[in-house]
């Protein structure tokens, strides 16, 4: 009886350990235009995008990327950026910086992403939802 109680202890600390790692692209109003580069820091997570010649403010979220590790697999892979446009209609992309390594990042327990083909024939999901924060994923976090 005691190992079960410790074992759905450990297993229910996991899981809200994994409900505090979720994430979702930044909101416009959150993105600021500082030293040359987008971009936000809302304390769990810093977004940069690369270095831009003009300043502008962001204007309106247009949706992300994720590239799978294989095949179609939605538990292991990588956000590759969240896209937006300007005020003047430029397409900037910001990425996740995190303050930690992360493993992977992971895509299993969202409904707004929809398998694609990429560029170069591998398959992507891509979010196009008008809220940045239905885009969501996961951080994978290295086991120590």
């Amino acid at each position: 009886m005691f190992k079960q109680v410790v074992c759905s202890v450990l297993l229910l600390g996991s899981v809200i350990a994994q409900a505090k790692a979720e994430l979702g692209c930044p909101y416009p109003s959150s993105i600021r235009f500082a030293q040359g580069y987008f971009q936000s820091d809302n304390g769990k997570a810093f977004w940069q995008s690369t270095k831009v010649r003009s300043r502008d403010f962001i204007d309106v979220f247009i949706g992300a990327v994720f590239t799978p590790s294989t095949g179609q697999e939605r538990d292991n892979g990588y956000l590759e950026k969240c896209i937006y446009r300007t005020g003047a209609g430029q397409v900037v992309a910001l990425r996740y910086v995190g303050p930690e390594a992360v493993k992977s990042m992971s895509l299993t327990s969202t409904l707004h992403w929809d398998i694609a083909r990429g560029p170069f024939g591998q398959d992507i999901y891509i979010c196009q939802d008008s809220q940045p924060d239905n885009c969501a994923f996961v951080l994978n976090q290295p086991t120590l």
